[in-house]
């Protein structure tokens, strides 16, 4: 996908879901849901990240934090919600937070954005 064509918006909604404080956990299926939309997004997203990581200084530790951070997305993405609702809402908020991760590191949002 192009980066014309991401909607960081749209993106931003999900994130702001996956990460919102809960005092109550929401039903299995809007966790599903979510977590469904979350990886469209991630998959969006990573190879955009993978790109920009990439032009950094190999070797640095910036460069060596944010790869290490990219290669544990396949892994994270491969894993289900689980069987039990705090399971699923857990997953759902790691991938919230990989999902700000990639945004953060695709080249769409300006520094000042952040």
């Amino acid at each position: 996908m192009d980066v014309d064509q991401v909607d960081v918006a749209k993106i931003g909604d999900a994130i702001a879901r996956a990460l919102v404080k809960r005092t109550v956990l929401p039903p299995y299926e809007e966790l599903r849901d979510l977590h469904k939309t979350l990886l469209e997004h991630v998959q969006t997203l990573l190879p955009l990240a993978e790109k920009q990581v990439d032009r950094l200084n190999r070797g640095t530790v910036a460069w060596y934090e944010k790869r290490s951070r990219l290669n544990t997305i396949p892994h994270e993405m491969a894993q289900g919600l689980g069987s039990g609702l705090q399971s699923a809402d857990w997953h759902v908020r790691s991938l919230g937070y990989t999902c700000q991760f990639l945004l953060n590191n695709a080249g769409l949002v300006q520094e000042r954005d952040r």
